[in-house]
Formats: C-alpha cells, sequence, structure tokens
C-alpha cells in the first residue's frame, strides 16, 4: 500500500483525544525500542495546544513496524491546522514524510477525483523513554524551515503498559517459552563454561547469560553475531540479565529499582551466543542455538513436556534477595521447585495462590534454600497437590513478603 493510499484510508478516521490525564506508564534511561505501546497523544508542553496523535500500525516496512502520525499545530493566519506523517520505526525514532491537504471544505462529499495531497517535508519523533522524547522536522512545501521541540506522553492505550521493550510487541497470552543452550570454551585447551537462557512471557520476556571459571574482566556478548552488551566476570564468575520491560517505582527517569538489569531490545531465539574478549572467542555455543529442542522417534512424552522457569521479584525488605521459582510437567509427573538466596539463615514460608504450601530452610552455610515439590511424590519432595500457573508465588518470613512473582498463566 503507498503512502497516497494510506492517507487516503486514514486521513478523515482519527479521534481527538482531548484527555489532560496522563497515563502511569514507566520510563527507562538509554535508548529503547518504539512498539505498539507508543500509541497516543503527544503533548508539546513548551508550545500552546499543539501535539501529536501517533499510531503504531499493523503493517511493516522491510521489517519495521509501519506509524501513521497526525500532527496538530496553527499556520500563519492563526488558525488550526494539521499535517499527517506516514513512515516505519527504526529502534528509538519514528521517522516519517510529512503530508499537507488543502483545498476540501468542511463535511464536503468524499469525491475520488480530488487529489489535495501534497508532501510537506520529514518528521522524526526521538524517544528517550516512555514519557519523553523529541521531534524534528523540516518543512519543504514553500520556504524551506526546520526545528526541534520537546515531546511529553499525555495518553496512551487503554490498559496498555509500556516498557520500551520487545515485550509490547509480542502476542498477548502467548504460552511461555523457555530456551537454554550451554556455552563451551572455543578452543581445545580453553577452560570454563556458560549457559545462555531466554524465556518468553505475556508480560515480558528475559535473557541471561552467564559464566563461570574464566578469568576476570570484561566479555562481550555477542548474539547473532551482533555485540549486544557486556558481561563481567568477578571471582571467576559472573552473569547479565537482559529484561524487555523492568517496573520504576514512579515517573523519575533514574528511580528504576531494576536498575541491574539491561533492557532487551533484541530477540536472541534462534541464534549462537558466543563470549568475547579481545577479539577472540573464549566461550560460545558452537553449532547449537537458542531454539526449542527437536525430539525424535520414539520421545512422543519428550514433545508434551513443558518447563517454565521466572525470577521472584525482591520486595526490598531484604537487600539483595534473589530466587527462582520452575515448573515442569510432563504427559505423565510434574516437579515445582523455588529456591532463593541471598537471604540470612532461618525458615522461609511459602505461599501460592495466597496459601502456604511448605517451608524452605536457609542454613548457616550458603544463604541458600530450596524446596522441592513433586507428582506423583519421590524421593525427598514433597507432593505436589496444587497448580502454579498463574497464581502469586510468594515467599514470607513472619508474615512479611520477601520474594515474589506472578507465575504465568498455562
Amino acid at each position: 500500500m503507498n503512502h497516497h493510499s494510506l492517507f487516503t484510508r486514514l486521513a478523515f478516521c482519527l479521534l481527538l483525544i482531548c484527555s489532560s490525564i496522563s497515563l502511569a506508564v514507566p520510563a527507562f534511561a538509554g535508548d529503547v525500542l518504539v512498539t505498539r505501546y507508543f500509541s497516543g497523544l503527544w503533548d508539546q508542553p513548551k508550545q500552546e495546544s499543539q501535539g501529536i496523535v501517533l499510531n503504531i500500525i499493523d503493517q511493516e516496512e522491510d521489517g519495521n513496524p509501519k506509524a501513521v502520525a497526525y500532527w496538530f499545530t496553527y499556520g500563519d493566519d492563526l488558525e488550526t491546522a494539521w499535517y499527517m506523517a506516514i513512515g516505519h520505526v527504526e529502534g528509538n525514532q519514528v521517522i516519517m514524510t510529512l503530508y499537507s491537504a488543502a483545498g476540501v471544505a468542511f463535511m464536503e462529499d468524499e469525491a475520488p477525483d480530488v487529489s489535495p495531497v501534497d508532501v510537506a517535508g520529514d518528521l522524526v519523533m526521538t524517544f528517550k523513554n516512555c514519557n519523553h522524547g523529541t521531534a524534528s522536522f523540516t518543512m519543504t512545501n514553500g520556504e524551506e524551515e526546520a526545528g526541534e521541540f520537546d515531546i511529553k506522553r499525555l495518553a496512551g492505550l487503554y490498559n496498555g503498559r509500556c516498557s520500551g521493550g520487545i515485550a509490547d510487541n509480542g502476542p498477548g497470552g502467548g504460552k511461555p517459552l523457555m530456551l537454554e543452550v550451554d556455552l563451551v570454551p572455543a578452543a581445545e585447551d580453553g577452560t570454563g563454561s556458560g549457559k545462555a537462557k531466554y524465556w518468553e512471557r505475556s508480560d515480558r520476556f528475559d535473557f541471561i547469560v552467564s559464566a563461570e571459571g574464566i578469568a576476570d574482566g570484561d566479555y562481550g556478548i555477542v548474539v547473532c553475531g551482533e555485540p549486544e552488551g557486556t558481561l563481567t566476570v568477578s571471582g571467576g564468575e559472573g552473569s547479565t540479565h537482559f529484561r524487555s520491560s523492568t517496573d520504576a517505582d514512579d515517573g523519575d527517569d533514574d528511580a528504576d529499582e531494576n536498575d541491574d538489569k539491561e533492557l532487551l531490545t533484541f530477540v536472541p531465539k534462534g541464534c549462537p551466543v558466543d563470549l568475547t574478549m579481545g577479539g577472540g572467542v573464549v566461550l560460545t555455543s558452537g553449532d547449537k542455538v537458542l531454539a526449542e529442542k527437536e525430539t525424535g522417534h520414539g520421545k512422543d512424552k519428550a514433545k508434551d513436556k513443558t518447563k517454565v522457569e521466572v525470577d521472584l521479584e525482591s520486595t526490598g525488605v531484604i537487600e539483595g534477595a534473589e530466587g527462582e521459582a520452575e515448573y515442569e510437567t510432563g504427559t505423565d509427573e510434574a516437579e515445582f521447585e523455588v529456591e532463593i538466596e541471598n537471604v540470612p539463615a532461618g525458615n522461609y514460608d511459602l505461599y501460592v495462590g495466597g496459601n502456604m504450601e511448605g517451608v524452605i530452610t536457609v542454613d548457616e552455610d550458603g544463604g541458600k534454600g530450596k524446596l522441592k515439590f513433586s507428582d506423583p511424590q519421590k524421593g525427598d519432595r514433597e507432593l505436589l497437590d496444587f497448580v502454579p500457573w498463574g497464581q502469586l508465588i510468594e515467599v514470607k518470613q513472619d508474615g512479611t513478603t520477601i520474594l515474589q512473582v506472578e507465575f504465568p498463566p498455562e
């Protein structure tokens, strides 16, 4: 569909949002990825009664989402004027061509032979985070003029939660996906090991690269041949956690309670993963990639297995507290485990869906504890007589929640 055709279809289907209520959405420092949740009304806080309505639409251009925007401003006659912009997303920018229309009367009947649309210039919206950005323009339909102005979110999609990460564009309610691949020494005489883990859930995507047994220092994380971050090894081990969305405690750009996590703006699925230093590969996944494992003939049971692993979120009561919940189901068995670490020795109550299901004991030595369940019951595991899908998992001590997570739905 060409730009003129798209303009004809959409130019007169705009709904003006006249609300002054700002949505509470997270904000992040650094580059973000423009997603569908950037759609909405963007105010020009330094100009009087002017702004942009942005829509990220269900079309693509060279693999990038397309965008349509309406810029409402004023003409030289001090009367209201508006421009339409059509373009595409590139990272944290929306790059568009501006169009203007003239010669059409108020409520004039449709006239297929009328072509009132002309190219007026260019508009580029650059976003710092989900709430703030700038817009730069160049007008070419007359005396050339260029400028830049601040934009601030005024309203967005109903029930939309903008993160600036790739999960914003994921399908809602999809089945959780967990992928992992081992990292091994690239050289025959090399040492150390590592792991790359990636999982998708309806509200966020996570990617973790970890390594141990290699020299201390900063290593490059290379995914599908592209550098995507840095892993710092200290004391022989280290890890880097990327997340597509994080929860800010307020609208302050610098007040992200998950500052230790990098924003995930790429999809590692189907990619090999390498750790590099000084231009050479130290650890690698080799010929293996982050993909669902294929099962051969006679392994029908393996096809029916599902494994989901999620991090427990600290409430801040115990600084540095961490945890993980893992649920694995097969055709005739299921296992559930919750592990916590970096907490003082003692007993911690495990709640699932508001019901206490067991006690995690952390000893004096390692600051770690684990509670295991299975159905049918086996070994030292507790009987798994509940289903964690879609349930709130909580770790409490003396009635105070230390760690928690909403386990994804089935």
